[in-house]
């Protein structure tokens, strides 16, 4: 059971000490009480989106069963994000949002905390705003393979992939994922490309073959969307052309 005074005192002590970047943490139940943990938020963009690492994950279960995540949102009102939502389905447990800002005279001000929990949400697979690690390409593909195939594919820390610095977060890791490499084959719905686009070293972007000559695909910064594929340019920077193993 969560300790309510604890957890609000925790998250508005963090709050202030965070602002005005959103702090985070864990409640990990330990024996007979619930502990509440402040991790650190290594998003890249921590003023309004939060990320927890997995050595501080590693650490909360050292303790106890991890049964809440808490984090703040900064001059903002303590509504779940679509990314809030998506992250909360994955975790299994509740989460908490508490609001925190500062009034004229510079004294914090808190929102009353927000409880919300897994509700089987899911996000539809176009118009979906870019969060990097929650809603981009390959979350795009993990989706779009679970729910079609019910094909698990699994997910990756984003920190490890950024195409500018030729790393690629599939590249290395679609064999083990069940995916195959295809030279010179027709595409049929569900194939996925690689992409490299002219900025990057490496192909970093993925994009998903949905029939009548389109892709679908997440772009850095941009809504979720179809495109022409064919004789264009995503076709054109296309370097990988894969198929799961149960289609081919």
């Amino acid at each position: 059971m969560v300790n309510r005074e604890e957890l609000i005192a925790a998250m508005k002590t963090a709050g202030a000490s965070r602002y005005p970047n959103e702090a985070c943490g864990l409640i990990v139940a330990a024996g007979k009480k619930s502990v509440v943990i402040e991790c650190e938020n290594i998003s890249p963009t921590p003023r309004d989106r939060f990320m927890i690492g997995t050595a501080d994950y590693s650490k909360a279960s050292d303790m106890g069963e991890i049964i809440g995540v808490w984090h703040t949102h900064t001059d903002e009102p303590p509504t779940p994000s679509d990314g809030d939502k998506v992250d909360c389905e994955k975790s299994e447990v509740p989460w908490f949002i508490l609001g925190v800002s500062k009034d004229e005279s510079g004294e914090f001000q808190y929102s009353e905390p927000v409880m919300f929990e897994p509700s089987g949400f899911e996000m539809p697979y176009l118009g979906r705003p870019y969060v990097m690690g929650v809603l981009d390409c390959y979350t795009l593909l993990l989706d779009f393979y679970k729910r079609e195939y019910g094909i698990h594919i699994n997910d990756y820390p984003r920190i490890e992939a950024d195409g500018r610095l030729g790393s690629s977060l599939f590249v290395d890791r679609y064999e083990q994922e069940g995916f195959v490499r295809l030279i010179d084959k027709d595409v049929q719905i569900g194939d996925v490309f690689l992409i490299q686009v002219p900025t990057e070293n490496t192909p970093a972007h993925i994009a998903i073959y949905i029939g009548d000559d389109q892709i679908m695909h997440h772009c850095h910064g941009r809504l979720s969307k179809r495109d022409i594929y064919g004789g264009g340019y995503w076709q054109k920077h296309t370097t990988y052309h894969l198929r799961h193993k149960t289609k081919c």
